[in-house]
């Protein structure tokens, strides 16, 4: 009797477990919006995947973007200082008197060819666009 008990519980429990079973696999069929959320799911997902993959390979361009920008400033870095040394180079006075006597042949002034030139004092007269001061 007990044994008899015990399968007919047994047969209860197994048949609620195929019920729920049933209503599961049947569920979405018997829900008319199903569909529908299945479909705006699955278009969520795609849209989310879609923009995770355009944001990381807006992150890599942007990546080689700024090396790119960054070899160009350590490039014109290193011009900017070639063109500074040039620049004291050519400022320094031995290189300027060397330039003028190699490539312009030009001499100190002998000492008698040197003259003083005076200033001219201005005129103590009026004259039609002076005014007296």
């Amino acid at each position: 009797m007990a044994a008899l008990a015990a399968s007919k519980k047994k047969g209860k429990w197994l048949r609620r477990q195929l019920d729920r079973l049933q209503r599961i696999v049947t569920w979405p069929s018997r829900s008319p919006s199903f569909g529908l959320t299945v479909g705006l799911t699955v278009s969520s997902l795609v849209v989310i995947a879609l923009l995770y993959v355009w944001s990381r390979l807006e992150v890599i361009r942007i990546g080689y973007e700024l090396s790119q920008q960054s070899k160009l400033a350590r490039a014109l870095g290193q011009h900017n200082q070639r063109l500074r040394l040039e620049l004291a180079t050519r400022k320094d006075p031995a290189t300027i008197e060397r330039f003028a006597r190699e490539r312009l042949h030009m001499a100190p002034p002998q000492p008698s060819a040197i003259r003083i030139v005076k200033a001219a004092r201005p005129s103590q007269s009026t004259s039609p666009g002076n005014t007296p001061r």
